[in-house]
């Protein structure tokens, strides 16, 4: 009975020192931002957002002001009963913007189809202020881009899409919205898929490094979708490790050992 002894009660500390050991997932692989060895540390990073052309599937909010109060009525008319409250629902924001259709073009009160595919909002408002300058004077036009779609999947806190109703998101600013990455998410393995110019492009880069400061996909664009890679070793893991299981088992386990000794 003392050799079982002596046998169980090593096994018992091997079991939870293992059991320890694959719940833990080392500091580094969980910081963000981190700097090099032997690097200079650099806190000053200049990132200028690219501006964002017009695509098929666009948004527009399209609002004109002018002295006549006849003209303001005529071009910001708006329906549907999506608006209550003071609170603006994906509806109301679907039936009162203007979309860019599948040849890129959008269909604007009296001045018609307008081209909108491949310009920046600053130079919609422009193009659309020369044509309605033919029929009204001194008018101030606005046009920005609303309520786009962010798609995050993967390791994440909360899977799915999220509505940025502003004309630019970080990458970390969407993670945030999206409940931070989980422990077992591998920082250095994000993957964005873009769409352009009818194409697909996908892009993996690295959390970890504060080279995604300088990067041209620290701001993502509408519709873009980003995918987290969990770690390698997650299926040997807990990533809430059952500490009150693990030390009742053991505890159980002396308690059988002792009572048989």
């Amino acid at each position: 009975m003392n050799n079982t002894h002596r046998f169980v009660k090593p096994s018992l500390l091997l079991l939870a020192l293992s059991l320890i050991m694959f719940s833990c997932v080392p500091l580094k692989k969980i910081k963000y931002l981190q700097t090099a060895e032997g690097a200079d540390t650099v806190n000053v990073f200049r990132n200028v957002a690219p501006e964002y052309r017009l695509q098929s599937g666009d948004y527009l909010y399209i609002r004109i002001f002018t002295l006549d109060e006849k003209s303001n009525t005529l071009f910001n008319s708006v329906s549907g009963s999506a608006y209550s409250g003071g609170s603006y629902t994906d509806q109301y924001t679907y039936l009162t913007s203007y979309m860019v259709n599948d040849t890129g073009f959008i269909n604007f009160p009296v001045v018609g189809r307008l081209k909108a595919a491949g310009f920046t909002a600053g130079e919609m408002e422009q193009q659309l202020h020369d044509k309605l300058s033919e029929y009204i004077k001194e008018a101030t036009v606005i046009v920005k881009l609303v309520n786009y779609k962010i798609s995050m999947l993967g390791e994440v806190g909360n899977p799915g899409q999220i509505s940025v109703n502003r004309d630019r998101i970080s990458i970390f600013e969407a993670i945030a919205m999206a409940g931070d990455l989980n422990t077992f998410a591998n920082r250095k393995k994000v993957q964005i898929i873009r769409q352009e110019n009818q194409q697909t492009k996908v892009v993996t880069f690295d959390l970890t490094r504060k080279e995604i400061l300088n990067s041209e996909f620290y701001y993502l664009k509408p519709n873009d979708i980003v995918y987290v890679e969990p770690l390698k070793g997650k299926q040997f893991a807990f990533e809430t490790f059952p500490y009150s299981l693990i030390y009742s088992t053991i505890s159980m386990a002396i308690l059988i050992v002792t009572f048989f000794k």
